[in-house]
């Protein structure tokens, strides 16, 4: 961490006011713009990860807190009403746990794929609408993956392992590129190079892959083998493509929602339609969303602020379906 400013600096005062801010969750968009344009200064940046690693260090999650002064912005009526206000109904469900995400993550990605340069010489390349957390020491090189799926090339170094953390588990390097995809209800591996060995939450009965393995588990299971993969198809979305294979639609959905700039948001029941076999561009997220909707069967709802609705196509919606 950079050398600290006094406790009484402006800049330090307004740096906590917006932690703990953002910790309580009563998060809105407007306050959020506001406090993006506060970080944009460079001196603003460094005093937020200042202070946002001495929070973090503390562990305590910080009681609810208002908005710093000035942080609420005038909204202006842009869309009918009803509209806005649904949308920004959606909206602030969606923003509240990025806040808290902010508090943890080291590196978060948007929309697009972010390549990071870790401490050790290693390096991370993270899809879009993903984040971790880097917590080295003496003693071991850990990655927590706090969102999302991220790519690893690890530097070798045989006093310190490298780990990567997610929902309780562990993948550990053995000299080797790997990715991870923490989901929902699952974290999956998969080695494109090299070693790794992997364990769930007890961490004992390691699993072991080779290069094309992949292996998954969810919290408190054990891990357990999946089928190979062809290494030209590993972390595909680094060279820009999405590839869907036997997935269900919901997940094909969130898949998909990683890339747009918007919130996404599934109604009603998608568990009954057919698994999703499909190849899409991370790019043109939109086309790809109409695309999955015509051949699974869906209903795509657009509104203001980015906003998309997905439903069955046999489920009636109140609003029609628009282009942005």
């Amino acid at each position: 961490m950079s050398r600290p400013l006094p406790p009484s600096d402006p800049a330090a005062v307004q740096a906590r006011a917006w932690i703990a801010w953002l910790a309580s969750g009563a998060v809105e968009p407007t306050q959020m713009q506001a406090f993006e344009q506060w970080l944009a200064e460079p001196d603003n940046r460094r005093t937020f990860e200042y202070e946002r690693q001495l929070w973090r260090s503390l562990g305590p999650r910080p009681a609810s807190a208002p908005a710093p002064a000035g942080a609420r912005s005038r909204r202006r009526a842009r869309w009918p009403v009803a509209a806005a206000a649904t949308a920004a109904l959606f909206a602030l469900t969606w923003v509240a746990p990025e806040a808290w995400l902010r508090l943890q993550a080291d590196h978060r990605s948007g929309t697009g794929i972010q390549s990071v340069a870790l401490p050790d010489g290693s390096r991370a390349v993270l899809d879009a609408d993903s984040a971790i957390a880097v917590r080295y020491d003496g003693q071991v090189r850990r990655i927590a993956l706090l969102r999302g799926q991220a790519w690893f090339q690890v530097t070798p170094d045989p006093a310190r392992p490298f780990q990567v953390d997610a929902q309780g588990g562990v993948i550990e390097d053995i000299s080797t590129t790997f990715a991870v995809a923490r989901e929902d209800d699952h974290v999956e591996t998969i080695v494109e190079q090299g070693r790794v060995r992997v364990a769930a939450a007890d961490r004992t009965g390691w699993t072991y892959l080779d290069a094309g393995q992949r292996a998954r588990f969810a919290a408190g299971e054990r891990v357990t083998r999946q089928e190979d993969v062809a290494l030209d198809r590993i972390a595909a979305w680094r060279e820009g493509e999405l590839l869907i294979e036997a997935a269900g639609v919901e997940e094909a959905v969130r898949r998909i929602a990683r890339y747009r700039p918007g919130a996404t948001f599934v109604r009603g029941d998608l568990s009954t339609l057919p698994s999703v076999n499909a190849a899409f561009r991370i790019d043109r997220p939109e086309q790809a969303l109409d695309a999955l909707a015509v051949s699974a069967g869906l209903t795509v709802t657009r509104l203001p602020m980015g906003v998309a609705i997905v439903a069955p196509a046999t489920t009636t919606t109140t609003t029609t379906t628009t282009t942005e």
